[in-house]
């Protein structure tokens, strides 16, 4: 056993020595050789990776129009495939009652607006002078009903006092033919007046004393009425009759006439009338005043308020009918094209979608990454993409999600990555 160990150690010192040797011989001759060198300019720039995937090319932003309300579509201002800008109006319905709603809603509104000017701006002049008049008019009729009551009171008064005025004896038996009695009683007072007889030289040969109501000293005339006093009463004796030491009484009013009753009674009717025509009219001048006083007084800051409050209401009623119209026409919410057209002018139309629109600009890349590749794609990454539609063209963009769920297709992981184009595409499939 000792001898096979010896003659193992014995060959491997005899191998590496032989292995030496020939490392020395080669070195030795390699270093009398001349060495040639490569040299490279380095330049600097992006490293770019090179990943060969399909997928397909979308707008990020497309949308299926369709009306809040139903109705009679009126006008179809787009075809398919026309490019619209934001805003464009690209189909209606039938609004003509909501105009004319509107109309009526803008009239309100001036309506309302010139109420509140007229109240912060006062009265004009001609209408201070209309109360002024107003006022006037009232004044002069009070005065004027004032005057006519009085005058319709003092008749029937003067009426109700001289009327049947009749004179009479306190002598039962008494011959002699009573005076006659006319005229109208002008005094105020109501009483007796007293006539005393007796002989004198007058041309009739008697004369009376007068007394009551009023008094005097007269001659007796059977000629002529007398008259006797300032009332306005005379008297007219007989020439057939003796009045020596004759006594008459005539009483104001005669309440012993059939009339006086009547009279009174219209004496009573024409000063209740009067008052109640007064009154009137002194209702009729106060109420001018009154109205003057509101009419030319500052508006209020209730009708104020109130007058704001009526311009906020038809403001609000046109805010409510342009809403309506609004909701009466499809505007395009973003620039783009059109793809889809379901309905025609003259068709009735549900909340259903009519019109689809697709944004002309915002596109982005939808790819299936290999697993092989994944690892080669970043979140932010800037990229170049090749069509196969055009692919000399190149499209820059940038990686905006890579799904962290694997899909296997024939045996091979993939991976949904999204690219957000900076350009317009020139097809749908990316290769």
């Amino acid at each position: 056993m000792k001898k096979l160990l010896m003659s193992r150690s014995f060959h491997v010192a005899i191998a590496l020595a032989v292995i030496g040797f020939i490392i020395f011989m080669v070195v030795t001759v390699r270093s009398n050789q001349p060495i040639d060198y490569v040299t490279a300019t380095v330049d600097r720039g992006s490293v770019q990776q090179l990943v060969s995937v399909t997928g397909v090319v979308e707008a990020e932003q497309s949308a299926e129009l369709a009306f809040p309300t139903t109705g009679i579509i009126s006008n179809v201002n787009v075809n398919r495939g026309d490019v619209v800008a934001a805003g464009d109006v690209l189909i209606t319905l039938e609004s003509r009652a909501l105009q004319a709603d509107r109309q009526d809603a803008f009239a309100n509104l001036a309506r309302a607006v010139a109420t509140r000017d007229e109240l912060l701006a006062g009265p004009q002049s001609e209408s201070r002078a209309a109360t002024v008049g107003a006022i006037a008019f009232k004044a002069t009729t009070l005065t004027t009903i004032r005057n006519t009551q009085a005058d319709l009171i003092n008749n029937a008064y003067r009426t109700l006092l001289s009327t049947d005025l009749t004179a009479a004896s306190d002598d039962p038996g008494e011959e002699a033919i009573a005076p006659t009695v006319s005229g109208t009683y002008t005094c105020e007072a109501e009483g007796r007046y007293t006539l005393e007889t007796y002989s004198s030289g007058s041309n009739s040969g008697y004369s009376f004393r007068l007394s009551g109501l009023e008094s005097g000293t007269y001659a007796v005339s059977s000629d002529q009425p007398v008259t006797m006093g300032d009332c306005g009463i005379q008297v007219l004796f007989s020439a057939n009759s003796r009045y020596s030491n004759t006594t008459w009484t005539i009483d104001i009013p005669n309440k012993e006439s059939a009339r006086y009753i009547a009279n009174r009674n219209g004496y009573t009717l024409a000063k209740t009338q009067a008052a109640s025509a007064i009154t009137i009219a002194e209702q009729d001048l106060e109420l001018a005043e009154i109205n003057a006083v509101s009419t030319n007084a500052p508006a209020r800051s209730e009708s104020v308020a109130r007058a704001n409050a009526d311009i906020s209401s038809a403001n609000a009623r046109i805010a409510r009918v342009d809403a309506q119209i609004a909701d009466r026409t499809i505007r395009a919410p973003f620039a783009g094209t059109i793809t889809v057209i379901d309905s025609l002018p003259g068709e009735t139309v549900g909340t259903t979608p009519v019109i689809t629109l697709l944004a002309a600009t915002d596109f982005e890349l939808t790819a299936r990454i290999p697993e092989i590749d994944i690892g080669k794609l970043a979140l932010g990454q800037s990229v170049r993409t090749v069509f196969d539609t055009q692919p000399d063209a190149l499209l820059l963009g940038s990686i905006e999600f890579i799904s962290l769920q694997a899909t296997e297709i024939d045996g091979v992981a993939y991976y949904e990555a999204i690219i957000s184009l900076d350009d317009t595409p020139f097809g749908c499939v990316v290769a």
